[in-house]
């Protein structure tokens, strides 16, 4: 498996509100903060920190259990992150989103989801969006009531309908799907998917070094204005990781 990650304040922005976890080799997240003062900072940082502590049982787990586990740790975080806006004035109304990938060893990828950070598949030259973003322009869109090039310069595009920390249930989506060798994975901030088309992440992801990949996109989302934090992650299976599992299995 091939891993490379990226973070940059942007070009506006003066703090970076985003934050990363990489646990190599299975445990991977992106938050995206939000809330005045240093409080966005603050809830991504502490959100991820109390889902990996909740996360460490992943590694003894199989089959429907490892969502049962990834579940446990998204509400875990969610009513910490919670508690830390109620007990401070500072951190009053602060949230952030929550996007997370546990790849088992069968290559089997467990993902929670929350606000609108994303995962992408590429996969046999087509790129998919793998979660729904919890945004009120989504939910337009999904309704039909505005059409993509709308949604896309809508002034509420960026309001969320969900995020960690402001609810006691999060609502977080859950869901499986089987890796195969050469699939790269996306995690990323809006940061990064509102510089850059899809059109164009496909085209920065195909290449096949993931270093490469990730500087790349950096790159582009600064250059189509960088007007907020920017982070991501790209994780490549490689051949080798399927018959290693193949091998180990027999």
């Amino acid at each position: 498996m091939q891993i490379s990650q990226r973070t940059h304040t942007g070009l506006i922005r003066e703090n970076n509100e985003d934050a990363l976890l990489v646990r190599e080799p299975q445990l991977f997240a992106v938050a995206d903060g939000m809330g005045g003062y240093a409080a966005g900072e603050i809830a991504s940082r502490a959100t991820l920190k109390a889902f990996e502590a909740a996360t460490h049982s992943l590694r003894h787990q199989s089959g429907k259990k490892f969502l049962d586990v990834l579940t446990n740790a998204f509400a875990k975080a969610n009513l910490h992150v919670l508690k830390m806006a109620a007990g401070n004035e500072l951190y009053r109304g602060m949230g952030t989103t929550l996007t997370a990938v546990y790849i088992a060893e069968n290559l089997q990828a467990y993902v929670g989801h929350v606000g609108d950070s994303r995962l992408y598949l590429l996969r046999e030259e087509r790129l998919q969006q793998l979660t729904r973003d919890h945004t009120y322009v989504e939910e337009l869109l999904q309704k039909g009531k505005v059409t993509d090039e709308e949604a896309s310069v809508h002034p509420k595009r960026h309001l969320l309908t969900k995020a960690m920390g402001v609810e006691e249930e999060a609502g977080a989506d859950f869901f499986s799907l089987q890796l195969v060798p050469h699939d790269k994975l996306l995690l990323c901030t809006d940061g990064l998917s509102d510089m850059v088309r899809d059109e164009e992440i496909f085209s920065l992801l195909r290449d096949a070094d993931v270093e490469k990949n990730a500087e790349l996109l950096l790159e582009q989302a600064l250059d189509n204005g960088g007007r907020d934090n920017i982070s991501l992650i790209v994780i490549y299976i490689e051949q080798e990781n399927f018959e290693e599992d193949r091998n180990g299995g027999e």
